[in-house]
């Protein structure tokens, strides 16, 4: 049996069958085989989701391996997060076309292959080649399992219980990657945080050739979308990358003379971001009008416009939008004030954010377990993700201990797992199967949007909040090496070494320690200050999600 021919005689479900479960006693009643193959794909997304943030705190590693500069080190994680999220919606389509099951294990395969490339890279270019084939198939495997869940858990509780799990993984991955990266590149190498995919993901594939079963294929249409999926592409990775660089390129006035690292000049007097995001959004609006006009023709197109008619798919994505734009400045946030003020390692900074991911991991689950309404639920767990985020201002000091915010992220990590899990759920619901693909990818797509969005928004306030600052610096007593070092702390770039001092002269020696101390001191206070603040943005991101959460519920109460 071809996956076009698989199941096509299975029941749309609607969404009273998909979400509040309890009409059919059946549908709470998942086999062995369909739990067994979730298992291993659960297995591969863990791995995939782990790269969305292992590799942020390899970084100096691969500088210091490769000798390449910060600014191209840092591409390593943005070309992951472009590259997945330009072509997310195209491979979902791609998904839906040739079958969700054969585009997972392809994704399976290509990933083990391209950690393998990432995991050797001799030099700078195939590290970026590495990343680029991860990239890829992060935008072509998520589409395809979230089309897998939705074909394979067609409703009741053991839908909610599956998409629970599948945020369990995606969302604790997130949060762990720094841990495992910390320890990998300060214990073994940074290598390995690639090498260890290979062999799993291969027993991910071989699981789920075994346990999963094809889904419908969508029926195709005249002519593929070459220009659609073309612009789709070129705006989605204008807008993401100049997001991602708009701190270090400048929102205005250009602070850097080449982009892409050092690969391409830049002499303008004003900064590559604006310009950017104006051609991104240029193309998002001739995308919008391609897809409208090939879909009067009849003529295939790469997004189905329509599914944005879709109540609770659309209000479901942007309430799913704003609260990762929230999470991932948690994600940002914490390990920063860790690593700067609290002046922990790599490894240990990636311990004090581990409480999210537990939280993460077990939202979900415990979530679907409570008979409670998923409508009301959704709301609640939304609105206790920016309360938990405001409960960690007081706890930001420099001479705080790090396991003080454990409870509270456990708390917030948590309210993220539970509502996202519900939230995928119910924004599938009422979606085509045969669409469920590049629904998937389109959601996924805006999240990773909105988390580029909110990561530098966040980092603007942060650097915003602590610049006007820095001039106490440069007129304090000490000397030119230890004052360009403070500056860079101030920007979250280095880590302290001790103070220079003029050897020979102990009362000199001993004015300019304490000198430095009260600098220092002086800077993480405002450095915390300024951590502060932008948690405060993060919780005004999760606010929207509230926000689109109500909508949810009055559209769904419509229904």
């Amino acid at each position: 049996m071809t996956e076009s021919e698989a199941d096509q005689d299975s029941p749309n479900p609607d969404e009273s069958a998909n979400v509040e479960s309890a009409t059919d006693p059946a549908l709470d009643r998942a086999s062995a085989r369909q739990w067994i193959g979730f298992s291993f794909m659960a297995l591969a997304l863990l791995v995939i989701a782990l790269d969305l943030s292992i590799t942020d705190v390899a970084v100096p590693s691969i500088v210091s391996d490769l000798g390449v500069s910060a600014d191209d080190a840092s591409l390593v994680v943005t070309v992951y997060m472009v590259i997945a999220s330009s072509f997310m919606v195209l491979l979902g389509k791609v998904s839906d076309l040739i079958g969700a099951r054969k585009a997972f294990l392809i994704g399976c395969l290509v990933f083990a292959f391209g950690s393998f490339v990432t995991g050797i890279a001799p030099n700078f270019g195939m590290l970026i080649l590495g990343r680029t084939i991860q990239g890829l198939v992060l935008a072509i495997t998520i589409p395809a399992s979230l089309s897998l869940l939705n074909h394979e858990f067609p409703g009741g509780r053991s839908r909610v219980l599956a998409f629970s799990i599948w945020t369990a993984v995606i969302g604790s991955a997130m949060a762990l990657g720094p841990l495992l990266g910390g320890f990998l590149s300060e214990y073994v190498s940074w290598r390995w945080a690639f090498f260890v995919n290979v062999p799993i993901m291969i027993a991910a594939f071989i699981g789920s050739v075994l346990t999963v079963r094809a889904v419908a294929t969508t029926p195709k249409g005249k002519g593929f979308d070459v220009i659609g999926s073309i612009v789709l592409v070129f705006a989605v990775a204008l807008i993401v990358f100049g997001i991602q660089e708009a701190t270090a390129l400048g929102w205005w006035v250009p602070e850097k003379t080449t982009l892409v690292g050092d690969a391409v000049p830049w002499n303008f007097s004003i900064s590559a971001t604006p310009i950017m995001l104006a051609v991104g959004i240029l193309l998002l609006v001739a995308f919008a009008f391609i897809e409208r006009h090939r879909a009067r023709k009849g003529l295939e197109v790469v997004l189905e416009l329509k599914l944005f008619e879709v109540k609770s798919f659309t209000w479901g994505t942007g309430a799913a939008a704003f609260m990762t734009a929230g999470v991932f400045g948690l994600l940002l946030l914490i390990p920063l004030y860790a690593q700067y003020i609290l002046d922990k390692e790599p490894f240990g900074s990636g311990i004090t954010l581990a409480p999210l991911g537990v939280g993460m991991a077990i939202g979900g689950p415990i979530i679907s377990r409570i008979n409670v309404p998923l409508r009301t639920t959704v709301v609640v767990t939304l609105a206790i993700q920016p309360i938990a985020t405001l409960a960690l201002l007081p706890l930001i000091q420099p001479d705080a201990q790090g396991w003080w915010l454990a409870p509270i992220l456990v708390i917030d990590g948590f309210a993220w797992g539970a509502a996202f899990s519900i939230l995928v759920s119910m924004l599938l619901a009422d979606v085509p199967e045969t669409l469920s693909g590049v629904a998937g990818g389109t959601q996924t797509a805006a999240r990773l949007m909105a988390g580029a969005v909110g990561g530098a928004i966040l980092t603007t306030i942060l650097l915003g909040s602590v610049s006007a600052q820095m001039s106490n610096v440069n007129e304090s007593e000490l000397s030119v090496q230890d004052q360009t070092e403070i500056t860079e702390l101030y920007e979250f770039s280095v880590q302290l070494s001790p103070p220079t001092t003029d050897s020979g002269d102990s009362v000199n020696e001993a004015r300019q320690i304490e000198a430095y101390d009260q600098v220092i001191e002086a800077t993480k206070d405002d450095m915390s200050n300024g951590i502060r603040w932008a948690l405060v943005g993060a919780a005004i991101l999760s606010m929207l999600g509230v926000l689109c959460g109500l909508k949810l519920e009055k559209a769904e109460e419509k229904a």
